[in-house]
């Protein structure tokens, strides 16, 4: 009884120790945030469980779980969602795709009466990664983070916890301020500054504050997001050509430039080799169809006046068995009316024609020849 009013106590006096944040824990945005509370044996482990942010004095319930049921948080279902499960005496907190405004101080509390079992600091930070001369330009969500009134900063990290500034802006006087190359502009209307720096340098690398700067008593900067900047060099292989027009273009370096070499020519040695063999592969079918149209076929015809028998030669002249010679065909067709005791005579000499000839025509209808290979002569 005496420890529960001792915690109910804590609970109502947030300057106390026990309110006081036991560590600070630091998670890029979009990562996972796992926190454990583990309890005394001696609590009923059906009471309920809640996970509590504060900020500026502000409580709020972000998720809570009865009898060990998992409850999500459909608020901030837009940035993630949280989940809270107990198990085994020791409350699991789960949060997913972290932002910058989830940075505050949360509270993981039991019972009814919101007893703290632990209080923890979170702080979200942007880590941006940019080339030299590049440009950056981030959105500090204030009036998300619990502030609103006030001059907001922009300051840069030093060794020894000290945030020099570079740029400032009043709530009242002015909605954009400039020094250099650095740029803030605040929307009242929003809650949200937005910080612009232009042509990074790898010397600009470093953590930076959007802070609030409070000059009431004792001159204070409260942090309210952190950058975590990584400028990095332009690579030696990259350079920058000036051409005789207005238009700046940027050549990549020569050391891709013989691979980009290398790859077309082969690919230009391939295309000739494969048009050599589809011309070659042309040329040797059309041979062949030169050659196979000269071989043809003949007939022998004899007609009679009173018989008239067509002859036709059963023994085609056909290619040899022996490749290496080609033949020629002749067809004659006779005309005369011989006498069947009469021999025919054809291809005489003229000392062996008969001496009484008779009148006789002879047709000769084609006569083919064709040009022997060099390898069949002789």
């Amino acid at each position: 009884m005496e420890l529960t009013v001792l915690l109910l106590l804590l609970l109502c006096c947030p300057g106390l120790p026990a309110q006081t944040p036991e560590a600070e824990m630091s998670q890029r945005e979009g990562s996972t945030f796992y926190f454990q509370c583990p309890y005394s044996m001696h609590l009923d482990d059906k009471q309920q469980k809640a996970w509590y942010c504060v900020r500026n004095g502000q409580r709020e319930l972000v998720v809570l779980t009865l009898e060990s049921e998992m409850h999500r948080y459909s608020d901030r279902a837009k940035q993630g969602y949280i989940t809270i499960q107990d198990h085994n005496r020791t409350v699991y907190i789960t949060m997913f795709d972290l932002q910058v405004e989830d940075s505050g101080t949360y509270s993981c509390t039991y019972g009814s009466s919101n007893v703290p079992l632990r209080t923890i600091s979170l702080n979200v930070y942007k880590e941006l990664h940019k080339w030299e001369l590049d440009s950056l330009s981030v959105q500090c969500p204030y009036r998300a983070l619990g502030y609103s009134w006030g001059r907001k900063v922009w300051c840069r990290l030093q060794r020894q916890a000290e945030c020099s500034l570079i740029v400032s802006i009043d709530y009242w006087d002015s909605s954009r301020a400039r020094n250099k190359s650095t740029v803030i502009q605040d929307d009242n209307q929003r809650g949200t500054a937005t910080i612009t720096m232009g042509k990074l340098q790898a010397q600009d690398s470093g953590v930076y504050w959007c802070a609030q700067y409070n000059s009431y008593q004792h001159p204070t900067v409260t942090r309210m997001m952190e950058v975590k900047l990584f400028v990095h060099k332009i690579p030696a292989a990259t350079t920058l050509s000036v051409t005789t027009s207005s238009s700046h273009k940027f050549s990549s370096g020569s050391s891709t430039q013989p691979r980009k070499t290398i790859i077309i020519s082969v690919v230009l040695c391939i295309l000739l080799i494969l048009a050599l063999a589809v011309a070659t592969a042309l040329c040797i079918r059309q041979r062949k169809k030169l050659k196979a149209g000269g071989n043809e076929q003949a007939e022998h015809t004899y007609d009679k006046p009173e018989n008239p028998v067509q002859l036709e030669s059963t023994e085609r002249m056909e290619r040899a068995t022996d490749d290496n010679r080609d033949l020629n065909y002749i067809t004659l067709d006779f005309k005369p009316q011989p006498s069947s005791d009469e021999p025919l005579y054809c291809n005489v000499e003229p000392s062996q024609a008969p001496r009484t000839p008779r009148d006789e025509n002879v047709e000769y209808a084609l006569i083919a020849l064709k040009q022997l290979p060099e390898n069949d002569k002789g």
